[in-house]
This record gives C-alpha cells, structure tokens and sequence, in this order.
C-alpha cells in the first residue's frame, strides 16, 4: 500500500477527521490533505514522529514508497487479521509496543508467560 493511501485509511480508521490529524501535528489541514494525496511526498522528521503517533504507526511506516500489507506478510489470513488488530486497535497494541524497550530475556520472559497461559486454556 502505498504510504499516502495508508494515510487516509488509518485516519479513517480512527475516526479522525485531517483537521483531527493536523492539530495533532502541528500543520494545516491542507497539509495533510497533500499528504494523502500523494501530492508532499517528504516531510520532516519531527512532523513524521508526530503523523506516526496521530496515526498509531511505527515512523517506519512512513518512510518508504509501500507499506508492507500485513495480508502478504503471513500465509494465514486469520493471523494476518490478529497481527493487524494488534498493530491498529489502541486496547491491544501494548502487546504489540511490548517489545519497543525490552532486552530480549524480558521478551524471552513475556513470551513464556505467555505460552504458559495460552496452555491453561487450552489454547497452544
């Protein structure tokens, strides 16, 4: 997806409206509107951070042409879906962020307490 498109759609999926977006970023709604349409295809680094927190996407996001769709990157269309929720939804992306400042014995940790309750349920 190309990253002007991705704009629009996670605006839209948040219900924000680009005057929503431009206050939380600091620019004209003009600029936004720009910004989806593909016409500015740079920006600067502190209104990226800023569009990236708006919009709840890593910086990254923001940074190439394509957006990897989350639908191409995995062979199962419901973990596809999960990972996506997980990515958009504000009440479950802290387990998607989780991982943003820990070492990897934290995330070694998270992740088998994690298994440990997915085994309880039954669920593994």
């Amino acid at each position: 997806m190309k990253v002007n498109k991705l704009l629009e759609s996670r605006r839209k999926e948040l219900g924000l409206t680009m005057e929503d977006v431009a206050k939380k970023v600091g620019v004209s709604k003009s600029t936004v509107k720009k910004w989806e349409s593909g016409y500015i295809k740079n920006m600067r680094r502190d209104k990226m951070a800023l569009l990236a927190d708006a919009l709840q996407i890593s910086p990254m996001d923001l940074l190439g042409e394509e957006v990897e769709d989350s639908q191409s990157y995995y062979a199962d269309p419901e973990v596809a879906a999960l990972a996506e929720e997980l990515r958009t939804n504000p009440n479950r992306r802290i387990l998607f962020d989780a991982t943003k400042n820990l070492s990897k014995d934290d995330i070694d940790i998270v992740l088998n307490l994690i298994n440990g309750l997915k085994a309880k349920e039954g669920k593994k």
